[in-house]
């Protein structure tokens, strides 16, 4: 059993134990879903009140469920950093980062720190081709782009001439093949934050192409066209756990860190969302989650007996609103919110074990076709949340 196998065991074992934990519909139901297994830690949540999630709260979590210490505590095992394969001098010509955000450029700079050196690189749906710039003008190696928006790939290959680097583009939908001859010509694959399913033709096509390494930071597991996953692995086929696409959201759905006012306005609407949904449940006599479209933000200040016409009107619902008043139902919307921070907060948990098991499926699979791979953090989580790489070479 390899090092990744007995990881992936444990996490996936602490993740089926726990899996009323973290595995439910948020919105869809009044009272804590996991109360009969876990009573004691219901009545601390329902007792809470509004005082703040903070170290205080969760270390009297641990108190009544000591087991819901993860297996996977970067704070005891380090921080998993991957070992780097070259000194950027990061005296780069102000020209060569123009146009790239400040963040977006430190963590290309931090990835490419990380991408072993080649004779050539394929890059994975490219955008513009921001990392592949970096890597050709580092380099000074060529850099095959592929990009399935054509513009894109236009804007790109303008500023490989501007800059005169060895760079070009292909206008590619990867998700149907075609790029598959380029695996097959690449010496290096790399991959910045591409979502889901792109990710995943990726690593499937490269081990097809026999491309001989591969250099990836995957995203938005969610983003699939399959509605429950499905493992690349031989070791995670065998797991009795099934994920849905809003289990896997759960990997890289992280604590809020937008503005004081972003927040706030997510709050507002969420709590608007909550007690419209009560009112409905009400007024439809029906017990079931009514899932309401996208709103403008703005709208949101006009208030809640506005927001809920609105709603009502999306639901061809508004016949009902003269015969049930929405008055006191922002009241209950406040308390659901509440309640569902407290749910969402025990959820957080599981966070992390959940994107290290679907990380380490990935590895297995590569594992299992003949690559030596690597996997850990290519920068801080202050840079990027999704800051893990898996970094794989044939042997």
């Amino acid at each position: 059993m390899t090092s990744f196998q007995r990881r992936f065991q444990s996490l996936d074992t602490w993740l089926k134990t726990h899996q009323a934990l973290w595995q439910f519909d948020t919105f869809h139901q009044f009272k804590t879903p996991w109360r009969d297994d876990y009573p004691a830690l219901a009545d601390y949540l329902e007792n809470h009140g509004q005082q703040p999630i903070d170290d205080t709260f969760y270390a009297e979590v641990f108190r009544l469920c000591p087991e819901l210490q993860t297996p996977f505590d970067e704070k005891t095992q380090g921080k998993n950093t991957l070992p780097t394969k070259r000194t950027l001098t990061n005296d780069f010509p102000a020209y060569v980062s123009a146009g790239i955000k400040g963040r977006k450029w430190s963590q290309i700079q931090a990835f490419v720190a990380h991408t072993p050196h080649a004779n050539n690189y394929l890059e994975w749906c490219a955008g513009k081709g921001h990392l592949g710039k970096l890597l050709a003008f580092e380099d000074h190696h060529p850099v095959h782009s592929l990009e399935w928006q054509k513009s894109l790939c236009e804007a790109g290959e303008q500023e490989a001439k501007r800059l005169k680097i060895p760079q070009t583009f292909t206008h590619a939908d990867v998700l149907k093949g075609e790029g598959q001859e380029a695996l097959a010509n690449a010496h290096c694959a790399v991959a910045l934050h591409a979502c889901g399913d792109l990710h995943r033709e990726l690593i499937k096509q490269a081990v097809a192409a026999h491309t001989a390494s591969l250099c990836i930071s995957p995203c938005c597991y969610h983003l699939t066209q399959d509605e429950y996953y499905q493992p690349l692995s031989q070791t995670a086929q065998q797991s009795a756990l099934t994920l849905r696409q809003a289990d896997l959201k759960l990997a890289v759905k992280e604590v809020a860190t937008a503005g004081a006012r972003e927040q706030r306005l997510k709050q507002l609407e969420l709590t608007y969302r909550l007690g419209f949904d009560a009112w409905q449940r009400t007024a439809r006599q029906q017990d079931d989650y009514l899932p309401v479209p996208s709103i403008q933000k703005n709208r949101l200040n006009q208030g809640f007996h506005t927001f809920c016409q609105w709603a009502a009107e999306q639901k061809g619902l508004t016949d009902l609103t003269s015969k049930t008043s929405f008055e006191n139902f922002e009241a209950t919307g406040q308390s659901r919110y509440q309640q569902i921070q407290k749910l969402e907060a025990i959820s957080q948990l599981f966070r992390p074990a959940l994107e290290h098991w679907l990380v380490l499926d990935r590895a297995m699979y590569l594992e299992e076709h003949g690559y030596h791979v690597e996997i850990g953090k290519f920068c801080e989580k202050s840079l990027t949340p999704r800051n893990w790489m898996i970094r794989a070479t044939q042997t």
